[in-house]
C-alpha cells in the first residue's frame, strides 16, 4: 500500500520528500483553461484556476485549517465569482468550454479595485502585469501590487475587478512632488489616466499635470507622497474673448500655435472648467489650461477687428417682428419648404421649384427631362460647360439664389477656391438670399474660410437672415444667446424667444430645444401648445402628395 508521500513502507526512495506529481495523472485542462463546471443548476461557466488544490478536507468531510487533506485536480473561479472544486478530472464534473477568457482591460499601471472571490472584501492596488494572452500562456490575466507592498495573481472574474476612484478630478489645484529636489510645485490636473509608455510600455499613470511653470508632468501614482492637495489658487490667465486671435502652446518648451478663441470662461477655476476653447489655424479645437506665459494676443489681433465699427447690429424689436413667409412655388403655389432638399433653382429661368413639382413633371416626360417651369432642357441634360453657362448669365442679372449656387460650386471642387466662393455668397446675402446668409457666418466669419474672422460681421449676417425667415440662421441665434461668453450670461429668456420663430416654421433642431425647455419647465404649457400648434400649421400649408412622394424617394424636407 502507497505511503502518504509516496514512500513504500520500511523501504527507501530516491525522491524528495512531498513531490506528489510524479505520481499524479496528466490533467486535461491547465491554469486560465475556461470549463464548464457541475454546479446546483447544472453546468456553469469558471476559470481554472489551481491544479491539484489541497481542500484541507479529512476523509471525514471535517475542514481543518492548516493541515493537508483531500487533494482534487481542479480548484475554479465561477463567473459568479464563488470558488469551486472539481474532485475528479472527469466529464461529469468538467467539460471543456468554448466561451471566451476574460477580457484585458486594466493595462499595466493602472490603480484598481479588486477581491479574490464573492465574499471578499474591495482592495486597492496597482497592476504591475497584465497579459493579453493570458489563457494561452496559462498565467494569470493581472499581476496587482496591493498598498501593502503584496503581490498576487488575479485571475477574475471581470466584474471582480474595476477602476479605483481617483482623490483629484480634472481642474483640481495640486502639489507635485519634484524627485530631485522633493519640493512641491504647485499645478492643475488637466487629464485623468493618460497613457504614458515611460513608466510601462502601453501603460497609463492616474495623472497629467501642468504645473504653474507651464511645464507637463505625469503622476505615476495616486499616492499622497507624490500628488496632494493644494489650497494655492491659480495663475491669473490673461483674458481673451470669443473670436479673439491668440498664440498658444501647451509646454514652456513647445512651439507658439496660432488660433482663434472659441470660447472663454473668465472664471473657469470655480467651474472647474478650461479657461479656454481654442480652434487653431490647422482646424483642431484644443482646451488650454494656462498658465498666462502661454498665452499671448497674435500680432495681427487689431486687423481682424477693422471695419466693425461700420456695421450696425439690428435692434432688438426689428429682431423679433414675424418674418416674411417663404415664396410660393410657381408650379403648384404653395410655400416652398424652409429647410432640406426640397426645391432646386433652375438657371434657364430663375425659378425655383419644390420637389414634389420636380418629380411630378419627370414622372409625367420620362423620356424627356425638362424644366418644370419653362421647359428647357434641365441640367442633369447639360454639360458642365453649359450649366454654368446659364448660372452666370443669372449671376449677371443679379440672381440672389443662383449668385449662392455659383459659390456653392466654388466652395466645393469647380475648382475649390474659397476667397472667391466667399465673395460670391456675401454678394448673395446683400442681394437677399436666405441660405448665403448663414453660409456667410457658418462657412466664412466663424471659421475663417476665405476671409478673416469677425464675430461682429458674423452676426449682423447672421441677424439678417433670421429676419428675411431663414430657420438655421434663427436656431443659431437662439444657441448663441443660450452659450454665451459664460455660464452667467447665457440668456435662455432670448434663446427662447429666437427657438419659438424658428419652431413655428417647423424647424426640427428648435422643435426639439422647445421640448427640452419645456420639460425643465422653462416654458409654460401654454407656450408649448402654442408653438406646437403653430408647427402643424406650417407643415399643413406646406403639404402635397408629390411633395411627400418626392421626400419618400430623396429624403427631402
Amino acid at each position: 500500500m502507497g505511503g502518504r508521500n509516496g514512500h513504500k513502507k520500511g523501504g527507501k526512495s530516491k525522491k524528495k520528500r512531498g513531490n506528489k506529481s510524479s505520481s499524479r495523472p496528466r490533467l486535461r485542462f491547465k491554469y486560465g483553461d475556461r470549463v464548464l463546471c457541475s454546479a446546483y443548476d447544472g453546468f456553469e461557466l469558471g476559470t481554472v484556476v489551481r491544479l491539484w488544490y489541497d481542500t484541507e478536507i479529512d476523509e471525514d468531510g471535517v475542514f481543518q485549517l492548516g493541515k493537508p487533506g483531500l487533494v482534487v485536480p481542479y480548484q475554479i473561479l465561477m463567473d459568479d465569482g464563488n470558488l469551486v472544486f472539481a474532485p475528479e478530472d472527469h466529464d461529469g464534473y468538467i467539460r471543456q468550454s468554448d466561451a471566451p477568457p476574460m477580457p484585458i482591460e486594466h493595462p499595466t499601471g493602472s490603480i484598481v479595485e479588486y477581491k479574490e472571490d464573492k465574499m471578499g472584501s474591495w482592495r486597492r492596488g496597482t497592476v504591475i502585469a497584465s497579459c493579453a494572452d493570458w489563457a494561452d500562456k496559462g498565467t494569470a490575466p493581472y499581476t496587482i501590487n496591493d498598498d501593502d507592498d503584496k503581490s498576487c495573481d488575479f485571475w477574475g472574474p471581470k466584474h471582480f475587478i474595476r477602476r479605483a476612484k481617483l482623490r483629484f478630478k480634472i481642474g483640481d489645484r495640486i502639489g507635485m512632488k519634484m524627485m530631485n529636489s522633493g519640493d512641491y510645485v504647485p499645478g492643475t490636473v488637466v487629464k485623468l489616466w493618460p497613457k504614458n509608455d515611460f513608466f510601462a510600455k502601453g501603460g497609463i499613470v492616474p495623472y497629467e499635470v501642468m504645473l504653474d511653470g507651464g511645464t507637463l508632468h505625469f503622476a505615476p501614482l495616486d499616492d499622497e507622497d507624490i500628488i496632494r492637495a493644494s489650497d494655492i489658487p491659480p495663475i491669473p490667465v490673461k483674458y481673451f474673448r470669443r473670436g479673439d486671435r491668440v498664440e498658444c502652446k501647451e509646454d514652456i518648451a513647445d512651439e507658439w500655435r496660432t488660433g482663434t478663441v472659441f470660447q472663454s470662461n473668465e472664471d473657469w477655476a470655480e467651474r472647474v472648467c478650461a479657461p479656454f476653447f481654442i480652434k487653431f489655424d490647422d482646424g483642431k479645437y484644443e482646451f488650454f489650461w494656462g498658465p498666462s506665459n502661454c498665452i499671448r494676443a497674435s500680432e495681427n489681433v487689431n486687423s481682424i477687428a477693422a471695419g466693425v465699427e461700420e456695421l450696425v447690429l439690428s435692434d432688438d424689436d426689428s429682431l423679433f417682428d414675424t418674418p416674411p413667409p417663404m415664396p410660393d412655388c410657381p408650379v403648384c403655389f404653395l410655400p416652398l419648404p424652409h429647410e432640406g432638399n426640397g426645391f432646386s433653382n433652375k438657371p434657364c429661368c430663375g425659378k425655383t421649384i419644390c420637389g414634389g413639382c420636380e418629380q411630378a413633371h419627370w414622372n409625367t416626360m420620362r423620356l424627356e427631362k425638362t424644366c418644370p417651369f419653362c421647359r428647357a432642357p434641365a441640367p442633369e441634360t447639360l454639360t458642365v460647360e453649359e450649366t454654368m453657362a446659364l448660372v452666370r448669365k443669372r449671376v449677371e442679372l443679379n440672381d440672389a439664389e443662383l449668385t449662392f449656387c455659383l459659390g456653392c460650386h466654388y466652395d466645393g471642387d469647380f475648382p475649390k477656391d474659397s476667397k472667391k466662393a466667399f465673395e460670391l455668397y456675401l454678394r448673395a446675402a446683400d442681394l437677399g438670399s436666405l441660405r448665403a446668409c448663414t453660409n456667410v457666418f457658418f462657412k466664412a466669419y466663424e471659421t475663417g474660410v476665405g476671409t478673416e474672422i469677425d464675430i461682429d460681421k458674423a452676426r449682423f449676417y447672421l441677424e439678417k437672415g433670421a429676419k428675411l425667415g431663414q430657420v438655421k440662421a434663427r436656431h443659431k441665434l437662439g444657441y448663441l444667446a443660450a452659450e454665451g461668453s459664460t455660464e452667467a450670461e447665457a440668456d435662455w429668456e432670448l434663446a427662447f424667444r429666437h427657438w419659438k420663430i424658428s419652431a413655428r416654421a417647423a424647424y426640427q433642431p428648435s422643435l426639439v430645444e422647445i421640448a427640452e425647455g419645456y420639460k425643465r419647465g422653462m416654458l409654460s404649457k401654454e407656450e408649448y401648445t402654442e408653438v406646437l400648434r403653430a408647427s402643424q400649421k406650417t407643415k399643413s400649408e406646406s403639404w402635397s402628395k408629390d411633395r411627400e412622394t418626392a421626400a419618400r424617394i430623396h429624403g427631402w424636407y
